[in-house]
């Protein structure tokens, strides 16, 4: 199977009553390349040198040229089409379209209400309905969550954060979050012990001053994964 690349961007006329975005893959060969290249490239008045173009350039001038042709015979199919085909049909294309092009409506949100009790809670799916499964000590709960899949439940611990006052920004987060999680009944990856989850957010310029406090908070966030380090540990019955 030869590597894919694309779409690199929408082919088409952003001005038209679009219904839907439709991606193909067309496998081309080294020559089938080179024309497409060529042709775009041509297209565009040589313009810049192709040793100056960048990869999505030269990606975009391929991709370019096969969307651009295949609109091209489709409005002229189109106009013809529309004259030859009957209402009947026409109803019957636009009921096919609508399967396949049309995305059903999102299933309604619902607010979980969780019913807790020693040890355990008791949940709404989508999938498997009410459920009661273990609640650990250290979950912060299910109140603000809404109705998920089985395989999505989650148990979170309460979220580490820390901060630093800049003058150019004023407070930014440095630690966003961090804390114990676990999803146990999740199917595609398995998390049979708690792990810790960890979002740190740091992107600024800054001056001297202001990258100490960052400095600071950076050591403050530290000490604070650490003791969550040390609690996630003691959870999953582990050595430290």
């Amino acid at each position: 199977m030869p590597p894919v690349f694309g779409p690199t961007e929408i082919v088409g006329d952003d001005q038209a009553d679009n219904l839907a975005v439709v991606q193909i893959a067309l496998p081309l060969s080294r020559e089938q390349l080179r024309a497409a290249l060529a042709i775009g490239h041509a297209q565009i008045g040589g313009e810049p040198p192709l040793e100056e173009m960048a990869v999505l350039d030269v990606r975009r001038e391929v991709e370019g040229y096969l969307g651009a042709a295949s609109i091209i015979d489709l409005h002229r199919e189109a106009a013809v089409v529309a004259e030859r085909i009957t209402p009947e049909h026409t109803a019957e294309l636009d009921a096919a379209i609508d399967r396949a092009y049309t995305r059903p409506a999102p299933a309604p949100r619902t607010p979980q209400d969780p019913r807790y009790s020693q040890g355990s809670v008791t949940l709404q799916t989508l999938d498997q309905g009410e459920v009661t499964v273990p609640e650990p000590a250290w979950c912060v709960g299910h109140d603000n969550e809404i109705v998920g899949h089985l395989a999505d439940l989650t148990h979170n611990g309460p979220a580490a954060t820390a901060g630093a006052v800049t003058a150019r920004y004023g407070r930014i987060p440095v630690l966003d979050d961090a804390h114990i999680t676990q999803a146990p009944h999740a199917v595609q990856q398995r998390e049979p012990a708690p792990l810790l989850a960890i979002r740190l957010e740091v992107d600024v310029n800054v001056v001297p001053e202001d990258a100490r406090h960052i400095t600071q908070a950076l050591r403050i966030s530290i000490a604070r994964i650490e003791r969550a380090i040390a609690d996630l540990v003691h959870l999953r019955g582990e050595q430290r």
